[in-house]
């Protein structure tokens, strides 16, 4: 098997509360895919119209605290965020504002001066990074 071709086809984020993730998502772009949506799996796809796509997995049980993966003593193992790249750090944060959603971390200046990056957190508390592309 090469995985010369391989990309990424969606990232699954486990939410409690499909209708209150499908709205902060659609903020960020991303809308319904009819063709996506599996009820009887919990599961409903989204698509940005740059063509990157995620399923809410709608049956998380919430936190006693914060992320179960980050925020709890104990690391256990599993994906911890989702990067996605922006064109603009100064543009984002001013949206982040105006859209009252929190920058938990950053913009910092990451990867040896690559990147300018910040991180929000969703209302399930999942950690989304955002980065400029700087060199």
């Amino acid at each position: 098997m090469r995985f010369d071709t391989l990309r990424l086809d969606h990232i699954g984020i486990r939410v409690t509360d499909l209708a209150i993730a499908e709205a902060f998502y659609a903020k960020l772009g991303f809308l319904r895919d009819p063709e996506e949506f599996a009820p009887e799996a919990k599961a409903c796809g989204l698509v940005h119209p740059t063509g990157l796509r995620i399923h809410l997995i709608y049956n998380g049980e919430p936190a006693e605290v914060g992320n179960v993966l980050l925020d709890a003593p104990i690391k256990r193992p599993g994906y911890t965020h989702a990067a996605f790249i922006v064109e603009s750090m100064d543009e984002l944060v001013v949206w982040l504002a105006r859209e009252e959603i929190e920058i938990t971390e950053g913009p910092v200046t990451m990867g040896h001066g690559r990147r300018s990056v910040c991180f929000i957190r969703d209302p399930d508390r999942n950690v989304l990074e955002f980065n400029e592309i700087l060199a």
